[in-house]
């Protein structure tokens, strides 16, 4: 293997991590073939690779006396899980029933659990369950219907995660078997170089669309998001390219940052590798991941049309020219089995009913295998074992936030708050859906600038999804309209996660940035709600006429904001140009909620009138 292990970068601290990580991506691989517990052992397996981990990363990036408590915090985990191991089938026969010793226990696995996902992803989602805790705990003095019955401290522990409940169950459950080796696939993707192949594939199809150097971050982006999953990381590992790249070619700074943030946001809703919600979603809709990747196509078309379109009208409204840098041919025949042959394999093993753990398997090695077989692309073996590290790391931190949710659906279900929250924005909304649907479109962007796209996703799916579906959507109507939005979060201000890296690698205001990235990406905000009366659009089955007529309407209405945003068609829009593509805008939404075609008609008349208009006045300004 071309390249050496580069000492100076692997401490010993360093080389116990890879050792861990070597070894828990062994024992997964291993477990999809031959499983050697039962299914919460392996979760409980799952979770104490996660701790250690977690632990040892935790350990290196402090000073000596800090590095002693984590190591034995690490020491306390190890007994923690090695101690449910053994008394598991005790532990869940006497759930509700803890002996004094599985209490402490269990406040200790609380606890860590806690403390690991405060310091992988903040306190915001934290400090929520604590709420759900003392909510269970004392909720019983509260009068009236938000109260509860009196539940001893022992059943509410057991509940959270001694008593094999909680902590343990679908979502770890999902971690374990879903997420971990798909995040190890990705990782892997980044040790051979995947990201020079995409770039290369942007610049060629820059070099055909206007605004080519943003085409490329497009493109790029969205290729490389397809397989990380996480937006604010895309954006810094594409974003060291392709926003000095923009901003060299007369974009703005600030519209640069923006570009990349969306470009990178879509990766999470673009098939057949979506981010790690998409297999949470999976294990809450009873479904297998290769139905909802099928769904989720369409959604993931016109994200990417938004973003190409949008930067389309940026480009000419600033007048810049397409791309004309040369295309490296050498690194797009080097690279394009590495993406073409693992990708088609994991499409192909789902479509054909494999679960996504075989698939995810098959594809790491068929990427392995096609990286070696090439000096262009064949990792070091520092580069290998690094991406394999930080990808283990990832999944850990995934791990213990899946622990985390784990616990407050729990305390959800347990306390009966889920339906009491869920009846409050009921009430709230009046019964009105439209009401309902904007309420929940807030709650999940709010919840997704403070806490990650899959926790923001559970967290409203838990509470809003059953009113939605008790106003007749659905259930995987219900599920996709927030998830949309989880993602959607990453890009919309004030906190707007991707946005934030993006502007910091342009040099940019942050507030501009997080502007222009909400300008570029609204038109698909319309999209989750035309999702709503037009299954159509989630690939489901539509009688053919409202079929046509919704996509019609979408397209319209999506084509008008665009304009709208921007303000620019052919040459720059005036006041009343505005408010006429956002009264187009309103009609198409008004046939696509409530299928009025009298709506559409005169929107398609005014949509027609105005495209004729703006060109008009772009041949008089000649």
């Amino acid at each position: 293997m071309a390249g050496s292990i580069n000492q100076a970068k692997f401490s010993r601290l360093d080389w116990l991590m890879v050792g861990i990580s070597l070894l828990m991506i062994f024992y997964h691989i291993l477990s999809v073939w031959m499983p050697m517990f039962n299914a919460l052992l392996h979760q409980n397996v799952h979770l104490g690779f996660a701790f250690v981990l977690l632990f040892l990363a935790a350990m290196k990036n402090s000073r000596k006396v800090v590095k002693i408590w984590y190591a034995v915090a690490l020491l306390i985990s190890v007994v923690v899980i090695v101690y449910m191991h053994v008394e598991e089938e005790r532990l869940q026969m006497w759930a509700g029933y803890p002996e004094a010793a599985d209490v402490v226990i269990g406040l200790v696995l609380v606890v860590l659990i806690f403390y690991l996902t405060w310091k992988s992803w903040g306190g915001v989602f934290p400090l929520i369950v604590t709420v759900s805790v003392l909510y269970a705990l004392f909720g019983h003095h509260i009068p009236g219907p938000l109260g509860h019955p009196d539940f001893s401290p022992k059943l509410v522990l057991s509940n959270l995660g001694i008593g094999f409940k909680g902590t343990y169950g679908m979502l770890l459950n999902a971690s374990a078997n879903l997420v971990f080796l798909f995040i190890i696939f990705g990782s892997m993707f980044e040790s051979v170089g995947i990201g020079r192949f995409f770039i290369e594939i942007g610049t060629l199809l820059g070099r055909y669309l206007r605004g080519g150097s943003a085409q490329t971050a497009v493109f790029s982006s969205s290729f490389v998001g397809m397989c990380t999953g996480a937006a604010a990381a895309n954006v810094a590992l594409t974003g060291a390219y392709t926003i000095p790249l923009m901003k060299r070619t007369g974009f703005k700074k600030e519209q640069a940052g923006a570009i990349e943030a969306v470009a990178s946001t879509g990766g999470q809703l673009t098939p057949p590798v979506m981010g790690v919600a998409i297999f949470l979603m999976a294990s809450f809709l009873g479904t297998t991941y290769a139905d909802l990747m099928a769904t989720a196509l369409v959604p993931a078309v016109i994200y990417y049309m938004t973003a190409m379109f949008g930067v389309i009208l940026i480009a000419s409204k600033s007048r810049i020219p397409m791309l004309t840098a040369t295309v490296n041919r050498s690194t797009l025949w080097h690279g394009a089995p590495l993406f073409i042959i693992p990708i088609g394999l994991i499409t192909f093993l789902l479509i054909k009913r494999y679960t996504p753990g075989y698939s995810a398997v098959v594809a790491i090695v068929a990427l392995l295998a096609i990286a070696v077989l090439r000096k262009e692309t064949r990792p070091s073996l520092s580069t290998l074992l690094n991406g394999l590290k930080e990808g283990a790391l990832m999944g850990s931190a995934i791990a213990v936030a899946c622990a985390m949710i784990g616990m407050f659906t729990t305390m959800l279900t347990f306390t009966g708050a889920g339906p009491k929250l869920a009846g409050l924005i009921q009430a709230i909304s009046g019964g009105n859906l439209l009401l309902a649907l904007f309420l929940t479109m807030i709650l999940a962007i709010f919840l997704g600038c403070a806490m990650p796209t899959p926790v923001a996703y559970v967290v409203t799916a838990l509470v809003v999804a059953p009113v939605l579906e008790s106003m007749g959507l659905t259930m995987l109507t219900a599920h996709f309209f927030v998830f949309y939005f989880a993602i959607l979060s990453a890009v919309t201000p004030p906190v707007a996660g991707a946005a934030l890296v993006g502007s910091r690698l342009a040099g940019a205001s942050y507030m501009k940035t997080g502007w222009e990235s909400l300008k570029l990406v609204a038109p698909f905000f319309l999209v989750p709600f035309f999702i709503i009366k037009n299954p159509i659009i989630l690939s489901k089955a539509q009688p053919l006429t409202e079929g046509v007529f919704a996509l019609l309407a979408l397209l319209m209405c999506w084509a008008s904001f665009m304009f709208f945003c921007q303000r620019y068609l052919f040459t720059d829009t005036n006041m009343l140009v505005q408010g006429g593509f956002l009264i187009v805008s309103a009609a198409g939404i008004h046939h696509g909620f409530y299928g009025n075609k009298v709506s559409l008609f005169i929107g398609m008349l005014l949509f027609v009138a105005l495209i004729f208009y703006q060109w008009r006045r772009r041949l008089a300004k000649e």
